[in-house]
């Protein structure tokens, strides 16, 4: 069976509907299609807080300070910076523009369908995404658009030089989709053990999976068999959890462990500390991520830290519960201890390890330099005093930052960074914008839905405008 359309959008995440409904609009014929059987998609976006971050500046701010907010980690591409921070305020007027309620804080961060109810089992799932892509869906069908579930990309259709569809698969039925453009919005590869080994480290596939299970990785395997290249691979989106997130899914995606990152430090099972947590939890989870022994750490922190967590700023929003009292009244692998000793002990590690880690971070807290260590401490900090908690934990996926290199018109560049005719790509399939030392997290809703719009518009390109 083959089917034909102007373009082809494959994956039903924002960044799918965002490009579909947008080539719509721009007067092409287009089809949407996904390997999930729900009608929205099965994609992270329907856990979303609706928090549309833009690089922790204002979305209406100069396009230059949010170019150089997404410039500043060193390793996302000038020309697709630019075009991401040319079009954020234009995003939010579009996303108003389809009926989608937004709420801007005293601070101007926005917030999608901020009336949402929220459900706290867990908080991640609740009506957000729901309610943003049925109302995206529905513009789309509105104006003409054809969606098919349950059909999964095998591979692109490589013809006279260019991209011209996909070939699925539907049941056991193999079908071609036929097009002038094809846009990939599979979403990133966090779900596939295979390809997280590979591009995160070894000990990754140990880590938690906060996002969607659909996240397989099929956009970046379809493009790299066409010669796409991909960038920023090793980069995620994620938290350290507690590790009991590992068999309790109560625990995932919470509680947040922002707060005593900051104040606390990270050990391993030896007593020494190994990353600098002054560059903030997405960054540490990272390169936990990366170790061999990627359950085998714990958070050292006081209870000064402890207390502090109980009012988390983290946790008012998207109420998330805060780590203090959440991890104690659910059994979450956290220890408090009067010593060192017995900390260590309850922890499984060497007494005197653990003493000559607290004691050189504390020195050098005391008289506010790390000159000299190993592992450098950024940021304010002060001393750890009793009574001492420590927390075994693991790190969270909730995306991937990598993917296929696209420039400023959403185009997929090939290994000589010249685009790959036919071929666009938008959302957590891409790489490019977020990553790097620490953790560059521009926004997972901005990034999916300002590559969308360029996608859908890029891709729509050759259709006549009336």
């Amino acid at each position: 069976m083959n089917i034909t359309a102007d373009v082809l959008v494959v994956g039903a995440g924002i960044a799918g509907w965002t490009a579909a409904l947008l080539a719509e609009q721009n007067g092409a014929k287009v089809v949407l299609i996904d390997k999930s059987p729900n009608g929205l998609g099965d994609g992270n976006t329907l856990m979303t807080s609706g928090s549309f971050n833009t690089a922790g500046k204002k979305p209406r701010c100069n396009p230059v300070e949010l170019y150089e907010a997404v410039m500043a980690e060193g390793v996302a591409y000038p020309d697709l910076a630019r075009a991401w921070a040319n079009n954020c305020s234009r995003a939010v007027d579009w996303l108003k523009s389809c009926r989608i309620s937004i709420a801007e804080s005293n601070v101007g961060s926005l917030r999608l369908e901020p009336e949402t109810e929220i459900s706290l089992a867990p908080v991640y799932r609740k009506d957000v995404g729901r309610n943003i892509l049925t109302k995206l869906k529905g513009r789309f069908q509105e104006s003409g658009g054809s969606y098919s579930s349950e059909v999964e990309g095998i591979r692109l259709i490589r013809e006279s030089g260019r991209i011209g569809g996909v070939v699925g698969r539907k049941g056991e039925e193999a079908v071609e989709f036929r097009s002038k453009s094809t846009v990939l919005t599979t979403g990133g590869f966090s779900a596939n053990k295979e390809m997280v080994r590979k591009y995160i480290g070894h000990g990754a596939v140990e880590c938690k999976l906060r996002g969607s299970k659909s996240c397989t990785g099929d956009g970046l395997r379809m493009a790299l068999e066409v010669g796409a290249k991909a960038v920023n691979l090793k980069y995620f989106y994620g938290h350290l959890l507690s590790l009991k997130a590992l068999t309790d899914d109560r625990f995932w995606p919470y509680p947040r462990l922002d707060s005593l990152v900051a104040e606390g430090i990270l050990i391993d099972r030896n007593g020494n500390r190994f990353v600098d947590e002054g560059r903030g939890d997405v960054a540490v989870a990272n390169e936990l991520a990366r170790r061999d022994d990627v359950t085998g750490s714990s958070l050292i922190f006081d209870q000064q830290a402890w207390d502090n967590a109980g009012g988390d700023a983290q946790a008012i929003f998207p109420h998330t519960p805060p780590a203090n009292p959440w991890l104690m009244e659910n059994d979450g692998c956290l220890y408090a201890r009067e010593t060192v000793q017995q900390l260590a002990d309850a922890l499984g590690i060497d007494r005197s390890h653990l003493a000559r880690t607290l004691e050189s971070f504390n020195q050098a807290a005391e008289r506010e330099s790390f000159a000299g260590f190993p592992i450098p401490r950024t940021g304010k900090t002060r001393p750890l005093r009793a009574l001492l908690y420590g927390l075994k934990v693991v790190p969270g996926i909730t995306f991937t930052m990598g993917g296929v290199l696209i420039n400023g018109r959403a185009q997929v560049l090939n290994s000589s960074d010249e685009p790959i005719p036919g071929l666009y790509a938008a959302g957590d399939a891409i790489g490019g914008l977020m990553g790097g030392y620490r953790g560059g997290y521009t926004g997972g809703l901005a990034q999916a839905i300002v590559t969308g719009i360029l996608a859908g518009e890029s891709a729509a390109g050759f259709v006549k405008k009336p």
